[in-house]
């Protein structure tokens, strides 16, 4: 992404987030006006109850209204929610695909450090008939103490 791209989504955010606090203030002016005409004029009896129900639902979205104009904006912090659970699940995801290349390294170590034990301790793997690697699958893989204590278990696992 250009830098120009940047600084146009930028500025397409603050005249949203500016179009989003004239409507919030529009709004509840026009809240205002409305229980102003409400009080000073007297309501027919058969129309009371609608008038009740929009008055109540007009009000319940005021607390909305100020938080947009106020320049918290409930869908932008859904948004940050969002990405954050997204950057977690990806955290998680990377930590074990370390964890999952430590014992794997570790395996090949131990093997290898088997092989040359067997090679310096018999000088030929193929005298005794013995195989030299005894490590065959990661449950038989112990981490060292400091690999061990910095990656983190899961619960799968």
């Amino acid at each position: 992404m250009s830098k120009e791209d940047k600084v146009k989504k930028q500025f397409t955010k603050s005249d949203k987030a500016k179009r989003g606090w004239w409507a919030s203030v529009v709004f509840m002016a026009l809240i205002c006006e409305l229980i102003y005409f409400l009080s000073t004029t007297k309501i027919v009896e058969e129309n009371r109850d609608i008038l009740i129900g929009i008055i109540g639902m007009l009000t319940g979205s005021i607390s909305s209204m100020l938080a947009i104009a106020s320049g918290r904006d409930p869908s932008e912090v859904e948004e940050l929610k969002d990405e954050l659970s997204s950057a977690n699940s990806d955290r998680a995801a990377l930590i074990a695909r370390l964890r999952d290349s430590q014992i794997q390294m570790q395996l090949l170590r131990e093997q290898i450090f088997e092989l040359q034990n067997a090679v310096i301790n018999k000088l030929s793997m193929f005298s005794s008939g013995e195989k030299p690697i005894k490590t065959k699958d990661q449950s038989q893989v112990v981490l060292p103490s400091e690999v061990d204590e910095w990656i983190p278990k899961l619960d799968n696992d």
